[in-house]
């Protein structure tokens, strides 16, 4: 299989991991404990930060159970109020009533979760963050724009580099060949006689 139809599967597949794994991140939820059955009731103050110092509204869920210690009934219920004393989100009831979560959206801030509950009766109270489900559409842009561009710009590189080495080899310079082994002659033939001439073993004359 070539590069060019590896690389038609290969992206995509990893568009589609890249966004699933965005996915679980968004739908994470951080949970803030308020109250459980093992302490007191106590009103909390609960501080949201924003995603990069933003204030988009978050996803937001409030679990909630009562329960009798020392009674058969009692009155129940529970209030969000924000830093400006303005109430968010309540409910209240009756011991033994259903107690439905609440589901909505708070930004970042401070609020003060206040529960009302009868003496002898315990609570758990747990609420519940999704501080990147605000920002699930802008991540999925994102991340796709990134990883299209990233592919736009392996591609130009890939392409251009080819070129380039392929250019360079055409332009390099040819060696010559040469006889791995050649016969060398050293010296000069005429020199060469001319000591046989002048050598103190010549033929004695007459012969």
């Amino acid at each position: 299989m070539d590069r060019a139809r590896l690389n038609t599967i290969l992206w995509p597949i990893a568009l589609l991991l890249v966004n699933s794994l965005w996915g679980g991140i968004s739908d994470n939820a951080a949970p803030y404990e308020i109250n459980d059955y093992d302490h007191a009731i106590e009103d909390r103050t609960v501080t949201l930060g924003g995603v990069f110092g933003q204030d988009k509204s978050m996803p937001s869920s409030f679990e909630f159970e009562f329960e009798a210690l020392s009674v058969d009934d009692g009155s129940i219920g529970w209030e969000i109020i924000d830093n400006q004393g303005q109430v968010v989100a309540q409910w209240a009831g009756e011991l033994g009533d259903a107690t439905p979560d609440w589901n909505g959206e708070l930004t970042p801030g401070t609020y003060i979760v206040k529960t009302n509950a009868d003496p002898g009766i315990l609570t758990q109270q747990t609420l519940y963050i999704q501080p990147f489900a605000a920002y699930s559409l802008e991540g999925h842009i994102l991340l796709s724009s990134m990883l299209i561009l990233f592919a736009v710009g392996e591609t130009i590189v890939r392409k251009k580099g080819g070129e380039y080495f392929a250019k360079k080899k055409a332009n390099a310079p040819k060696s010559s060949t040469q006889v791995p082994f050649s016969r060398m002659r050293v010296g000069m033939p005429e020199d060469d006689l001319a000591l046989l001439e002048d050598s103190p073993w010549r033929t004695p004359k007459g012969l």
